[in-house]
């Protein structure tokens, strides 16, 4: 039943994908294939995946563009978005051709990117990084942008796993913010019994927010070595952590921590409850503290708003200061652009100001030594950053660090942790074949 499902809503997002494709977002005066027009001027096609007009990050994006056009008056940038799940299917789409209408466009690295340029589809950048573009970028923030000794991209912002919970919510459930898995476990067992507040918003209709849970756990049972070995195919899929992660996931929907119909709600949904006082905690990256100050539909106080670690393990392998995130999201090239110079130059710029802009906003941290106004830096996200301080080894989601399609696995497998009858077994089995070929 679940294959069937999935197969459906992948040939709904396609379908909407195929349409959004007979529309142009962006507005320009020519068309896009022309590429340049009489006067020498010419016309960058921009992909990226914020589309929501009250995400901070699309207008510092829209200001940043404006800015470049008129440094370089002889370029234009035309710009197309999509949200984030259409968007992943869209762009997968255009590149099994050869993209024609996209130049630059965002993407992940690590194992999400190694599809692309082990195709030839993403241009390496080392021509155009001068000695000064390379001492402005912070230290080991290259990393997932590096293939076979090449880097095909540069740094924007890093993230990281957070545990937001509702402080006046634990007051009022007379439970203690969770530092350790047994605290945890204790909360969800106290904020279930409050009367329409769900313990934990997972949004587990979305893929990617299911795994954030199960990683976290993943994390604290295995630590960040083990995964990274696993990640990177230094280990195999097989560690007793992973079983012992899932057990947990499985333990906590059974007592009613996500709710009754966890996989009814996705990320938006679940980002709602938390933010109007229908959820007493989510796990999410750092990113979200800026939704808690900056969405006007949300009800929730945000100085009621806590910023924790991953609860630890007592007898789990990770440490407390492993922790989920790093630099993986950036902006890449076609390497079947027409106008390969503009374009890398314009990647590196928007990479470089976007950076600067998530941590300004209160999004992510930066991948520049650029210097950023911290004077609207908000309390919450300002916890997070004291959290990161504490951090040593960082792991990035496994749907940026897998290959594509154990990464599909993945995100459709930890799912089947949200919902009755779990088989942990089976859960496990499928990862085995899917990470580790056998």
């Amino acid at each position: 039943m679940r294959k069937k499902f999935f197969k459906k809503a992948l040939a709904l997002t396609l379908a909407s994908t195929m349409a959004f494709s007979m529309v142009g977002c962006g507005s320009s005066s020519k068309d896009s294939s022309e590429g340049k027009s009489d006067d020498g001027t010419i016309t960058l096609n921009v992909w990226h995946q914020w589309s929501n007009d009250t995400n901070e990050l699309k207008g510092r994006y829209e200001e940043a563009v404006k800015a470049y056009e008129k440094e370089n008056p002889k370029v234009k940038i035309k710009t197309e978005t999509l949200d984030t799940e259409a968007y992943k299917t869209k762009i997968n789409a255009e590149f099994a051709g050869d993209a024609k209408g996209i130049d630059v466009f965002y993407w992940w690295g690590a194992g999400t990117a190694k599809k692309l340029v082990d195709a030839g589809k993403v241009m390496p950048l080392d021509d155009y990084i001068t000695d000064e573009v390379k001492s402005n970028m912070m230290e080991g923030a290259t990393s997932a942008f590096e293939y076979d000794g090449k880097l095909y991209s540069v740094p924007m912002f890093s993230w990281y796993m957070t545990l937001f919970c509702n402080k006046a919510l634990f007051e009022k459930a007379g439970a203690k913010l969770p530092n350790t898995y047994d605290e945890l476990v204790d909360a969800v067992k106290k904020l279930e019994k409050i009367k329409g507040v769900t313990p934990m918003a997972a949004g587990a209709k979305d893929g990617w927010n299911a795994a954030f849970v199960y990683q976290a756990l993943a994390l604290r049972e295995v630590g960040a070595t083990g995964v990274n070995d696993m990640l990177s195919g230094k280990k195999e899929f097989g560690d007793e952590g992973y079983t012992k992660a899932a057990e947990k996931v499985k333990d906590l929907y059974e007592m009613g921590a996500f709710g009754d119909n966890p996989l009814e709600q996705g990320n938006d949904d679940a980002n709602a409850a938390f933010e109007n006082g229908k959820a007493a905690m989510r796990i999410m990256g750092s990113w979200f503290a800026n939704n808690v100050y900056t969405d006007k539909a949300a009800t929730i106080k945000p100085e009621d708003v806590v910023a924790l670690k991953i609860p630890t393990i007592s007898d789990g392998k990770g440490e407390a200061t492993d922790y989920c995130g790093g630099f993986v999201e950036s902006f890449w090239v076609n390497n079947n652009t027409k106008y390969k110079e503009e374009a890398a130059k314009f990647a590196i710029y928007i990479n470089e100001k976007m950076g600067v802009a998530s941590y300004e906003t209160g999004s992510g941290f930066s991948g520049w030594k650029t210097k950023a106004d911290e004077s609207k830096l908000n309390p919450l996200f300002i916890q997070i950053k004291d959290l990161l301080s504490e951090g040593k080894q960082g792991v990035l989601a496994w749907d940026t660090s897998l290959e594509a399609e154990p990464a599909a696995v993945h995100n459709e497998q930890v799912q089947t942790l949200f919902a009755d009858g779990a088989d942990v077994k089976a859960f496990i089995e499928e990862h085995k074949a899917a990470i580790n070929g056998k």
